[in-house]
């Protein structure tokens, strides 16, 4: 049995992998900073409460580990993993483990020829990853860590703490009301969570091992507007959707005072003129991907919202 050590799992997406993971015959350690949290146990998992100054103990868990699962979400959804890449990478490395890391960090800042050329239509904004972020990955991988990072678009989910402002959806009695800052035909890539983590584990599981030692692939998800998405929400609610833009001179003034607004202004590229997957080989198997349908998916966030809300 494969034994897997999954990184904060008191939120949504090491929730996920743990209930994945399950489902694929792994054996679980799942390390969580608040025991307070509600999580799902299992005949296959064994819970590790983590503090910050528990270092030996993380090393000591790595140690005992096959995989080491690390999910690093953008960072306006809050750190889920209060330990440093940099440490994780370290031992990831020293005992030569894998390490499976699920992100959506990128560094999405246009070249400023690009952005003054004004006449030019602006073309999609390719996802790419930080080169500081880059750089320390291959140096974990040059010193025994076997690495495999699995991009993904947006969030597809309309809470604000997991969403950062991708939408924002409130319900009326005979409506509901759907805010982005994307222009309404622009096509981004979102991720429903539970197919993220039900792929990785599926294709996980199927290969021998991590390899090359560094593995960097692309996760498509949903290719939507916010149209498209405004039409299936329609479809799973049997409610109109009415689409209000999120006009950024109103996000520009309250950025003034708020770091998460800032953050947003920092992703305006990416909001005005989309995203794009690199067009490169990947040993990422597309065709074997399961997707939950959009509109389904939308179906299943807002059901589960409003049980959390309620």
């Amino acid at each position: 049995m494969r034994r897997a050590l999954v990184l904060g799992a008191e939120h949504e997406m090491g929730a996920l992998l743990c209930q994945s993971l399950e489902r694929f015959n792994w054996h679980i350690t799942a390390t969580v900073a608040d025991p307070s949290q509600p999580i799902s146990l299992s005949a296959n998992m064994t819970l590790a409460e983590l503090a910050p100054q528990d270092n030996a103990l993380l090393n000591d868990l790595i140690a005992k580990t096959d995989t080491v699962f690390l999910h690093l979400p953008d960072p306006i959804e809050g750190g889920q993993v209060f330990f440093s890449l940099d440490n994780i990478l370290k031992q990831a490395a020293q005992y030569r483990r894998n390490l499976v890391i699920t992100t959506n960090i990128y560094d999405t800042r246009q070249p400023l020829f690009s952005s003054l050329a004004f006449w030019r239509k602006k073309k999609p904004v390719a996802y790419v990853l930080p080169k500081k972020i880059s750089a320390k990955l291959e140096m974990a991988a040059n010193a025994g860590a076997n690495i495999k990072v699995l991009c993904y678009g947006h969030n597809l989910n309309f809470s604000r703490a997991h969403s950062y402002l991708g939408i924002l959806v409130k319900e009326t009695h005979h409506k509901f009301i759907l805010q982005s800052p994307s222009a309404y035909s622009t096509n981004h890539y979102w991720t429903y969570l539970p197919d993220l983590a039900e792929n990785l584990v599926r294709q996980l599981s199927a290969e021998s091992k991590c390899s090359p030692p560094l593995s960097v692939n692309y996760y498509p998800g949903h290719l939507a507007s916010i149209k498209d998405i405004a039409r299936g929400l329609a479809l799973s609610t049997g409610k109109p959707v009415t689409v209000t833009p999120l006009h950024w001179t109103v996000i520009e003034a309250i950025s003034v005072f708020s770091p998460l607004f800032r953050r947003f202004i920092n992703m305006r590229s990416l909001w005005q003129q989309g995203g794009q997957l690199p067009l490169r080989p990947s040993d990422w198997q597309q065709t074997k991907l399961q997707h939950t349908p959009l509109e389904l998916a939308l179906q299943r966030i807002w059901h589960q919202l409003r049980q959390s809300s309620g």
